[in-house]
């Protein structure tokens, strides 16, 4: 009886701590790493605000009641609360004007830039935590060449692996808005201690950047490919994948032609000489003829020279085509294309399952559209290839399964289910294990009890009469020891016998008053026995 007292004090308790549970208000996640600082500050505006809350953890994780997390932040949002712990552009507002150094001004500018700059890098999905370190070297007097600034970035995303283009855009984030600093002046680091980005690389890892251009372009065939075929033989009726050889080097090509045929006269300039020289005649010679006045003299006609020059020039212009081209990396080289398509499945009754595959004209249209859609080109290579199969359907007869194992409950719909599982089997054991026992001990069979009278020693023997459940009190002298107990087990047989007498005795009488119906009864009685 003490056991079984425990035990239902035990259970009684647990149930009643299971129930509590349940009948309270679940609770919610409202911040999470805080500063020990910051957690301080919105637990006193919790406080203020009258909402209830329960710090976890070392103090930096704080929950809520689950249907006041969205106002609880809004309310906390007004207050400037959480800020994480970076200081931002807040840090001007209570400074004092006058009295500060230029080195203080400088410092809580740096400080200011940080703290921005890393609530921007947290506001990014994924991103969980951000620490940013910023060096802004300062120009001397007569310096030639100033100091390039760098920064430095700590950021946490959990346990994923950050993509290259997000890398990227954090590097030119803090770049733009940092004076004079490059984007390959920028190292990024994760919480793991993984180098994402150093200082001296401008893209992050080439190895990285490639592989990322591959899948991107990969995935967007698969996707088109994926969607056209499933749109002709039904969704979850086909299957693709894509291998795709990419050109990643930047190439710049000048080309200039010229046309020999396409010649036009540009200009013509025609030159004409010509000259003409023209001796005197020859001196006489001495005779005495000539000196004879009125005579006849000899002489003879002197000779001349004529020349002539044209001169044409003609200048055409040559028409010609100059030509710049520049090819951006990522241009595919070979394609590779597979496709698997499944039948047609019918189950009819008595799960006979009837397969149907597609006909060789659909197959060649399927084909077409897969070359169309992924521009198919035989001069580099390019291979398509779809097959059909008959596709495994286990899960169930359509071949469609459901889009979310958790049947669209959340997190905390599934430990609200999980408590009221608990409390049916702590309510099962307590009913089979407690209540149960204690039933069948006060409803149970025939139970002998001997109780002794105090002052005259008379002792009730009950029992319960195997015929009709009569309980019976006799009367006895009370004992010590074997004799008493001989004693009692005597009365008890005298008991049962005259049971039994007054059951024979009953019989008889009805076997008096009723002499048909007993033959009838004993007939039946040896026919069966028969």
């Amino acid at each position: 009886m003490i056991a079984i007292l425990g035990g239902s004090a035990g259970v009684a308790a647990a149930l009643f701590a299971v129930v509590l549970h349940i009948g309270a208000e679940p609770q919610a996640l409202l911040y999470s790493n805080l500063d020990l600082k910051e957690a301080s500050q919105i637990t006193q505006a919790l406080d203020q605000g009258g909402i209830k809350y329960e710090a976890k953890g070392d103090g930096s994780t704080i929950m809520v009641p689950r249907d006041k997390v969205a106002s609880t932040r809004l309310m906390l949002s007004g207050k400037g609360l959480p800020t994480s712990g970076s200081v931002g552009y807040e840090i001007f507002d209570n400074a004092p004007a006058l009295g500060q150094t230029d080195f203080v001004q400088n410092l809580n500018r740096q400080r200011a830039l940080e703290g921005e700059l890393a609530r921007t890098i947290r506001s990014l999905q994924g991103v969980t935590t951000a620490r940013v370190h910023l060096v802004l070297p300062r120009r001397q007097l007569f310096e030639d060449d100033a100091e390039q600034p760098s920064a430095s970035v700590v950021i946490g995303v959990g346990g994923r692996e950050p993509a290259s283009e997000e890398v990227r855009a954090i590097r030119n984030l803090i770049a733009g808005a940092t004076p004079n600093l490059k984007p390959e002046r920028v190292t990024v680091v994760d919480d793991k201690g993984k180098l994402l980005a150093g200082g001296d690389d401008s893209t992050g890892s080439a190895d990285q950047a490639a592989s990322d251009a591959r899948n991107a372009t990969e995935d967007s065939i698969r996707k088109t490919v994926k969607d056209l075929v499933e749109g002709v033989v039904g969704p979850g009726k086909a299957r693709v994948t894509v291998s795709a050889d990419l050109d990643l080097n930047r190439v710049t090509v000048q080309e200039e032609k010229y046309d020999p045929d396409g010649q036009v006269v540009r200009s013509t300039q025609s030159v004409d000489e010509n000259a003409k020289d023209s001796k005197s005649a020859q001196p006489q010679t001495a005779s005495s003829a000539n000196n004879v006045p009125g005579g006849l003299t000899s002489s003879s006609d002197g000779g001349g020279s004529q020349s002539g020059r044209t001169e044409e020039t003609t200048n055409y212009e040559i028409s010609h085509s100059t030509r710049t081209e520049v090819q951006e990396p990522g241009q595919i080289k070979r394609l590779s294309v597979a496709v698997a398509v499944d039948g047609t499945t019918t189950f009819g009754k008595g799960g006979k399952v009837t397969y149907t595959p597609l006909s060789a004209d659909e197959m060649k249209r399927i084909q077409d559209l897969v070359r169309s859609a992924v521009g198919y080109d035989p001069a580099r290579g390019d291979q398509v290839t779809v097959v059909n199969v008959r596709f495994s359907h286990d899960d169930d007869a359509e071949g469609v399964t459901a889009n979310s194992p958790l049947m669209g409950f959340d997190k905390n719909d599934m430990m609200r289910g999980a408590e009221l599982f608990i409390l049916l089997v702590v309510a099962a054991l307590l009913i089979f294990f407690v209540a149960r026992p204690l039933l069948k001990g006060a409803t149970g069979g025939p139970i002998p009890l001997l109780a002794a009278a105090a002052g005259g020693g008379q002792t009730l023997a009950l029992t319960g009469a195997s015929s009709g459940g009569e309980v019976l009190a006799l009367p006895g002298q009370a004992g010590q020891g074997p004799q008493a107990d001989m004693e009692q087990r005597i009365d008890i047989a005298k008991i049962e016998g005259q049971v039994k007498v007054s059951s024979v005795k009953r019989v008889a009488e009805f076997v008096d008053k009723h002499p048909d119906e007993s033959v009838s009864i004993l007939r039946s009685w040896l026919h069966e026995t028969a």
